[in-house]
């Protein structure tokens, strides 16, 4: 299982350069860059790190043909793909807070995603690609530019549903905030899908996206996913039913306006929910508090290994730098050590 690191959505092209190459100084696999309808584009964030690096994958997260017309996602993604040598990766999305910036629904999601998928993973330089899709068309499309070895492509599935298209037609699914017993329940689904999809599960990717808030401050650290918790599934039942007995479950669904209230605010108080509860929470949907937390987070990054993951995408906050080194220092090695992660 190997490391990515998911930038914020705050991230300046400089910024990436920066934190890009200290990543990969120490080996981490990919830098993601987050597209929200206020951030910079993602793929314009990734430029400069594109051009002045050599073995870091890049690539944005999370783009929807909701808002981007595949044949335009696939120039970007091509052009960003051509700047790196070969190393760009994106995550398709179905729609998400870019879409509901521009006020548009998701409404045939599954029919929008699949026609992405297809028109990405079908543009070559050596044929021209007729496309006349339900709700995306594309005509005579041939990028003769278009050389480098092909992007990963990967859709972001926590259902089903997109699970099946995934395995159907991307190279790898990205799930969010998955703890263990559901990454390895999911992959394994996903796993049949691809057989019965006639493709061959160990050349498939699996990855999940998971909070970093570790730091030397304990109380900046579990301050910091405090703020960020409405943000874990969305307060969804099936992420913290693993962990939370029910009567726990239904408090945390009745005082989502809570999170979300201290998520808007910036703020660590979360009003009207026990500490008791946040607590629990956090420790177990996320990496948080002081150093003396990366022992166990170690281990849960071993579980995760074994449930199947090929890699793992960990989201990092505030000190960006600060927490790639405490990746690369002490979680990196230990890893490596144990023949969980590659060297």
């Amino acid at each position: 299982m190997e490391i990515d690191i998911i930038l914020n959505e705050f991230a300046s092209p400089q910024a990436a350069l920066e934190l890009g190459l200290m990543a990969e100084r120490y080996g981490i696999r990919g830098v993601w860059a987050s597209n929200y309808g206020w951030s910079r584009d993602p793929f314009f964030t990734l430029s400069l790190l594109a051009h002045q690096s050599s073995r870091i994958r890049l690539g944005p997260m999370a783009i929807s043909p909701a808002e981007l017309h595949p044949l335009k996602m696939a120039n970007l993604l091509f052009s960003l793909n051509e700047l790196s040598q070969g190393r760009a990766m994106i995550m398709v999305g179905g729609g998400g807070a870019v879409a509901q910036s521009m006020g548009r629904k998701r409404e045939r999601m599954i029919r929008g995603a699949r026609e992405c998928l297809e028109i990405l993973k079908g543009a070559s330089p050596d044929r021209m690609l007729n496309y006349g899709g339900q709700i995306h068309q594309v005509w005579g499309y041939q990028p003769k530019w278009y050389t480098d070895t092909p992007p990963l492509i990967y859709f972001g599935s926590n259902h089903p549903q997109t699970r099946r298209l995934s395995a159907q037609l991307a190279d790898g699914l990205i799930t969010s905030d998955f703890v263990v017993p559901l990454a390895r329940e999911f992959i394994a689904a996903a796993r049949d899908d691809l057989r019965a999809a006639g493709r061959d599960p160990a050349r498939f990717r699996f990855s999940n996206f998971w909070a970093w808030h570790i730091k030397a401050d304990p109380a900046a650290s579990m301050a910091e996913a405090r703020r960020e918790l409405m943000l874990r599934g969305w307060l969804g039942e099936q992420y913290f039913a693993p962990f939370l007995d029910p009567d726990e479950v239904r408090l945390m669904r009745a005082h989502e306006r809570d999170f979300l209230n201290a998520f808007l605010r910036g703020s660590s108080v979360i009003e009207n929910v026990p500490d008791t509860l946040v607590d629990k929470m956090i420790r177990n949907i996320s990496f948080a508090g002081g150093l003396d937390q990366i022992e166990p987070a170690i281990e849960t990054l071993k579980g995760f290994a074994e449930a199947g993951l090929t890699e793992i995408a960990l989201r990092v906050h505030d000190d960006p730098a600060d927490a790639i080194r405490l990746i690369g220092e002490r979680v990196l090695p230990a890893l490596r050590q144990a023949g969980v992660a590659a060297v």
